[in-house]
């Protein structure tokens, strides 16, 4: 018995009964465990960071000599605190949530089914303590090596013998794709309910720092540093989990899997296109202008001493997103999509929506494409959405920001929000150009001329 997704994605692609599961053509090699590893020194890395981000944070508000400026940097602190562990609690019910669904679907497939009540309650604390995604890795490679590992000799007549997987073989190779597949949704989500936030955040707070980024402060190089780093590591987290989901869902189809080559480029064109977005927004949600409280991270709208209306920018920087929020659920709901379909494929008209609203807070940040049809069109669209976008705003910031920076330190932001643009659009091309599994057969005939994951 097949885990419900898996097998209304092997309905979805109209395979016939006569063609094997997806499961029988898994693999787990030297470049899959590499993969793994990979996600765990991320995901280390990532509370180490994490950790490190809140004490300099904390440290740096319990040392402010100034009750304004102390206020200020307590609240910076408590807002990373519950950027930190609010996602990570959804996380890990989640992950808890799945093991169950996974014992319900899949039966004596199920991880959790052949566990005794120690180890049950073991993998339930481990999620307790916000750890839940490390013991996943671990099943992962676990499920992998025993699929790989049992195999035997069968037979073949005239044609000698082939090797095949035991029973228990294929018990493994289930377990491990359903999990791998779970897991990779579970770095994604992530990704953007950890990372995303905290990026723009935290350049945010450098942008409302000025002393800390023209050097002038040196007491604060350590909380620079960190953030800094921070900011680093959270786009090439957000890049990793989009190239491994992309490539977890071409494996459950089944179809053929990224080369190296072309998880390089991948991770490439979604680091650009994540540090251009992310820049763009930060820049311009920094924006303050004469008579607005540089140390308030909201404020609701007040006139000045002239009878002007001032609106915070971090307030309209909300409203946008929203916008372009609610904007991108609609064209996700014009695409049709039928993500929540039941068994049987029919639509859920309520889930769909929510799952719409889902992917469209997804892209305000990146495109993901939804549906395995032709994507061209729908990424001309996006990306040229952001790129209009992001120049909007990084020209606002130019122009009306009142504190100004140097004028190398402008130029550097602009030039760095455009070019990461164009360097991801050249990644895109080159992808789909030379290093698409299906190069070959994308643009073949003017009515399959189109791009897919």
């Amino acid at each position: 018995m097949f885990d419900k997704e898996l097998t209304r994605d092997i309905i979805s692609e109209q395979m016939s009964l006569n063609q094997p599961p997806p499961h029988i053509e898994a693999s787990f090699g030297f470049m899959g465990a590499i993969g793994v590893i990979i996600n765990i020194v991320f995901f280390i890395m990532d509370i180490i960071s994490d950790g490190m981000l809140a004490f300099v944070l904390f440290r740096q508000a319990e040392n402010a000599t100034q009750e304004k400026i102390k206020a200020m940097t307590m609240t910076w602190f408590i807002i990373t605190i519950c950027i930190i562990i609010i996602p990570m609690v959804i996380l890990n019910i989640f992950s808890l949530l799945w093991y169950w669904q996974n014992k319900v679907c899949l039966g004596d497939y199920c991880v959790l089914h052949k566990m005794s009540t120690s180890q049950v309650i073991m993998r339930v604390f481990i999620h307790i303590i916000l750890l839940g995604p490390l013991i996943r890795y671990i099943d992962i490679i676990r499920y992998g090596v025993k699929m790989q590992q049992e195999v035997k000799e069968v037979e073949m007549g005239e044609s000698g013998a082939i090797l095949r997987r035991t029973p228990k073989g294929e018990v493994h190779a289930v377990l491990q794709m359903v999990i791998s597949r779970d897991t990779s949704m579970l770095d994604m989500m992530h990704s953007f309910l950890q990372d995303a936030p905290q990026l723009i955040f935290q350049i945010y707070l450098l942008y409302r720092s000025p002393e800390i980024i023209t050097g002038s402060d040196s007491m604060d190089s350590l909380t620079i540093a960190v953030q800094v780093w921070k900011v680093f590591l959270g786009v090439m987290a957000i890049s990793w989990s989009l190239v491994s989901y992309q490539d977890e869902l071409r494996r459950s189809i089944p179809k053929e899997k990224l080369s190296c080559g072309a998880t390089i480029v991948c991770l490439f064109w979604r680091a650009t296109m994540i540090a251009s977005r992310v820049t763009a927004i930060a820049t311009f949600a920094s924006i303050y202008q004469k008579d607005d409280d540089s140390t308030a991270l909201f404020s609701l709208p007040k006139r000045n001493n002239e009878g002007e209306v001032i609106v915070s920018f971090p307030l309209i920087t909300v409203i946008a997103l929203v916008l372009h929020w609610l904007l991108m659920t609609a064209w996700i709901h014009a695409q049709s999509t039928n993500f929540c379909a039941s068994e049987q494929g029919a639509r859920r008209p309520v889930l769909e929506l929510f799952y719409n609203f889902v992917m469209g807070a997804v892209h305000i940040f990146c495109y993901i494409n939804l549906k395995d049809t032709p994507s061209r069109r729908r990424m001309v669209f996006f990306y040229t959405l952001t790129l209009i976008e992001n120049s909007a705003m990084i020209t606002v910031w130019y122009i009306i920001m009142e504190v100004r920076y140097s004028p190398w330190f402008q130029i550097t932001m602009i030039f760095s929000t455009e070019v990461l643009w164009v360097l991801g659009i050249c990644s895109v091309i080159g992808y789909y150009a030379f290093l698409h599994p299906d190069k070959d057969n994308l643009g073949s005939s003017r009515n399959q001329a189109s791009w897919h994951n």
